[in-house]
């Protein structure tokens, strides 16, 4: 155990050295505590081994023994270090150490073993490290186990005695003490501070100890009469709605960010010219964030209104077969037929499955595209096919129609046609050769579009899942890590042009196009129209940490809070989070709270009463 622990203790050295730019304020005290937890996460590893090798018998020389006991070390060692290998890279995709939600993600579809060669290749060094400490934890343990065997010279009594100590002291410590709840991830903030807690965890406690914790907690901050003045759910709106009776497309970009887009970045670099252009002559919103940090997390976010405010992705959920709200299912009393398309593998991520639940008329996915010609060799179908394809689905479909297309080929490995392979070097990265091919996929899209006879008659909605890795100060802050890009172009209508500076969150989306469409019932929505009177707010949660956007007076802010303690209050335009305000403005802080705890108390106890609707 003391050997698995020192490569834990490497592990979190390897993490704080891929990840330092996260971890500028750290010292030894974290590594320290970071130990508790190490030990914490091996006791709980090793519990099988335990109760088998210490349990009174005389025959542990027999050799069935030997290789049991072989086999419960070795299981314990290739999954703790594995997991917390992983992290080293993936802690820069998502900024939170992986729960047992990472385990379901990979188990959906074929995502795993498609992308398996690609890991291999990409994060080659991860596993030489890999095989060098399970060598090195082998080799050591090889020396423990050269012990002679002497359990034979004690009695029954003795061996009783000694496996009821040192079990019951194991399950003290595999509780985390003598506390009334065994110790959590969220108790990583009693021993260090918020910024650094990630660094302190141990990424294989947090898969174990997310495991049977997809429930949310009842929280009960206000009254049932005060939480709807603070926030209410329930929308409706009168609007004639400026493009009743037209089609609306909902294109979501895999993995864009405002680091590759001039328009919104200020720089010249040139990633994404189509974007630039696109934007020119449309309604930019420079204050959009995602309501989480994964792929999975944007859908139900766009679709349905629902942000990630758990640690849980909705779709892998306890929740995920609440009766929910979504933009197809509302559209439909509006005459709208709808689909959904995403040039992925179906079963990818489960939206196949989340479509349905959303009342989309179709999917369409790789196997609905039939052509492994165009097949990237990993993820799914290359943009620029697949979106062209779309183009045909939608012709085909009745006007008005709804779509929702999400793209695929800025994501990991970044592979781009051979054909294009030399048209978009310049990026430090691949990452950026990526964009830049995903840029022209969405630009050769567009022209063919401009040939339909329903696109002067259609609202395009171009934004992102979410951001990517990024080493960027300014990106991986509350702010950064979710700022994504959002325009509305329309091609015969003049309103959608020009900046908006608006908080507008992914949720905002559903109510502002049913707003927009016409539609004059109530409905249920986190989010608020981007064109209504209703007050800015939209909200996420990474590792932890709740973050809410949110307007006071006129001005616009972000407010954290990890474990029910607020840590930290920024004005947006304090981009690089240098002011924290938590201290200095005591009345924004109080009331930034109030929108915060209310947000979070609707979000979790409409999730507990499957009541993410209208009453009845």
């Amino acid at each position: 155990m003391g050997i698995l622990m020192l490569i834990f203790t490497l592990c979190r050295v390897l993490f704080l050295i891929f990840n330092a730019q996260h971890f500028p304020n750290y010292s030894f005290l974290d590594f320290f505590a970071g130990m508790w937890f190490d030990l914490i996460t091996t006791v709980l590893l090793f519990y099988p081994l335990l109760l088998l090798e210490l349990f009174p018998n005389y025959n542990r020389k027999q050799k069935w023994f030997s290789w049991a006991t072989r086999v419960l070390t070795f299981i314990p060692y290739f999954l703790g270090i594995l997991i917390n290998l992983i992290d080293v890279e993936y802690f820069h995709h998502t900024a939170s150490r992986s729960g047992s939600g990472l385990i379901t993600m990979l188990g959906f579809g074929n995502d795993l073993g498609q992308q398996l060669p690609s890991f291999l290749t990409d994060y080659w060094y991860l596993f030489l490290f890999l095989i060098l400490f399970l060598t090195g934890g082998m080799i050591m343990l090889k020396k423990v186990y050269q012990k002679a065997d002497d359990s034979a010279e004690h009695k029954w009594p003795k061996q009783s005695l000694i496996y009821v100590i040192v079990i019951g002291l194991f399950i003290i410590i595999g509780r985390g003490g003598f506390s009334y709840k065994p110790i959590s991830t969220a108790d990583a903030a009693k021993y260090t501070s918020p910024e650094n807690m990630q660094l302190v965890l141990n990424s294989a406690f947090k898969v174990m100890n997310s495991f049977g914790a997809d429930q949310v907690e009842e929280k009960n901050y206000f009254s049932e009469e005060e939480l709807t003045t603070i926030f209410n759910p329930i929308h409706q709106y009168e609007s004639a709605g400026r493009i009743e009776g037209q089609n609306v497309v909902v294109i979501i970009l895999e993995s864009f960010s405002p680091e590759f887009i001039d328009v919104l970045n200020g720089s010249d670099d040139n990633y994404t010219p189509f974007f630039d252009e696109l934007a020119s002559k449309s309604m930019l919103f420079t204050n959009c964030f995602a309501n989480g940090k994964k792929s999975m997390d944007a859908v139900p976010s766009i679709a349905a209104s629902i942000p990630k405010l758990m640690e849980r992705e909705y779709v892998t959920s306890y929740y995920n077969g609440n009766q929910i709200t979504s933009l197809p299912k509302l559209l439909k009393s509006k005459g709208y037929q709808s689909g959904f398309f995403h040039g992925a593998t179906n079963g990818s991520m489960n939206f196949d499955s989340f479509s349905e639940l959303a009342e989309y008329d179709q999917y369409f996915g790789r196997t609905e595209y039939n052509n492994e010609n165009d097949f990237d060799g990993t993820w799914g179908i290359f943009d620029e096919e697949f979106m062209s394809w779309s183009i045909d689905r939608f012709s085909e479909m009745k006007s008005p129609f709804f779509t929702t297309l999400f793209t695929i080929s800025s994501h990991a490995p970044y592979t781009i046609p051979e054909k294009h392979k030399d048209q978009f070097k310049g990026g430090p990265t691949q990452m950026h050769d990526a964009v830049g091919y995903a840029d022209y996929a969405l630009e050769q899209f567009f022209e063919k579009a401009k040939k339909e006879p329903w696109y002067d008659n259609t609202l395009f909605v171009v934004t992102a899942d979410h951001t990517p890795a990024s080493n960027e100060s300014l990106y991986i802050n509350d702010y950064g890590l979710v700022n994504i890009p959002l325009l509305m172009y329309h091609p015969t209508d003049t309103f959608f042009q020009g900046e908006n500076d608006r908080i507008i969150g992914q949720i905002d989306l559903m109510p502002t196009l049913l707003d927009l469409c016409g539609y004059n019932d109530k409905f249920f929505s986190f989010g608020r129209s981007a064109f209504g009177e209703e007050e800015e707010m939209t909200a996420y949660e990474v590792g932890g940490k709740q973050v809410l956007f949110a307007t006071h007076e006129g001005e616009k802010y972000s407010i954290s809070m990890q474990d029910e303690t607020l840590i930290a209050v920024y004005q947006i335009d304090d981009h690089l989070q240098m002011t924290n305000l938590l201290d200095k403005e005591p009345e924004v802080t109080k009331a930034l709270e109030k929108k915060l705890k209310a947000f979070v108390q609707t979000y979790n106890n409409r999730l507990l009463n499957n009541s993410m609707k209208v009453n009845e």
